[in-house]
């Protein structure tokens, strides 16, 4: 009987043991995860705060820009005025009994060029706002590599190779919808409704689109990235079934805009 209780008690010790080798090989592993997340977050933030001081100083010299343009214009303007000076034409005899004074003939009025109004030039896009569902997050580039888009974590990216606003093409980003270890900027995506306002802010200002339509789409469509020749914005996000051996989602929630006035 009590070599019984004392194979239980052993029994019990070791499953005690176990489960507490278990959990903390799980609370580790969690704060592994955790720390690392951390880590990129960190590294994120650093390459936003870089590309900020970038940002001012691309503002300074446009606002330099923007107050010799006129100056610039003037001077353009000046350089084209001719004046032509005009020998007075008079009638010789009138002239000669003191009838006449000589008058000048009027000269041709002076024209400048039209100031043509420039258009941005985008080099950047720092943020993307959706107030409709409260997302203001900043926006950094997503690298093609091997094959395939590396979505940014904790921001949200512009896929390279992808057009800029004003270049008449297709602005795609794309942004995680829910991950421990890559954030969430996208998880209100499905909450954008036709004729929201999606604004770009860059470095030559405030790009506004509208929605005009959303789709769900196989995680391999990548026809979703493509030009259709307007001027539109396309945001894509994670949504569908989790794979965990494949550590993605089977769809992909796709939300496009057409760019307003």
């Amino acid at each position: 009987m009590a070599n019984s209780s004392n194979a239980t008690r052993t029994g019990r010790d070791r499953l005690a043991s176990v489960l507490t080798a278990t959990g903390l090989t799980i609370l580790v592993a969690t704060f592994a995860v955790w720390m690392f997340g951390e880590f990129e977050r960190a590294a994120v933030e650093r390459q936003i705060e870089d590309r900020e001081i970038r940002a001012r100083a691309t503002a300074t010299v446009a606002a330099f820009e923007s107050v010799m343009q006129p100056v610039e214009a003037m001077l353009t303007a000046t350089a084209h005025v001719r004046v032509d000076f005009v020998a007075p034409t008079v009638i010789p005899a009138a002239i000669a009994e003191g009838v006449a004074t000589p008058v000048p003939e009027p000269a041709a009025t002076p024209t400048a060029p039209a100031v043509v109004a420039r258009q941005p030039v985008i080099r950047e896009i720092y943020r993307i706002l959706v107030r409709s569902i409260e997302l203001d997050a900043p926006v950094i580039v997503s690298r093609f590599r091997k094959g395939e888009w590396e979505v940014p974590k904790f921001v949200a990216g512009h896929l390279e190779g992808t057009a800029l606003p004003f270049q008449g093409g297709n602005v795609v980003l794309s942004g995680h919808v829910q991950s421990l270890t890559s954030g969430n900027v996208f998880a209100r995506l499905d909450g954008v409704k036709l004729g929201d306002e999606i604004v770009l802010r860059t470095d030559g200002g405030d790009i506004t689109y509208r929605v005009t339509g959303r789709n769900v789409v196989p995680n391999n469509d990548v026809s979703v990235t493509y030009s259709s020749g307007r001027e539109e914005v396309t945001l894509i996000t994670c949504t569908g079934t989790f794979n965990p051996l494949t550590n993605d989602y089977s769809h992909r929630l796709v939300v496009w805009g057409e760019r307003g006035p």
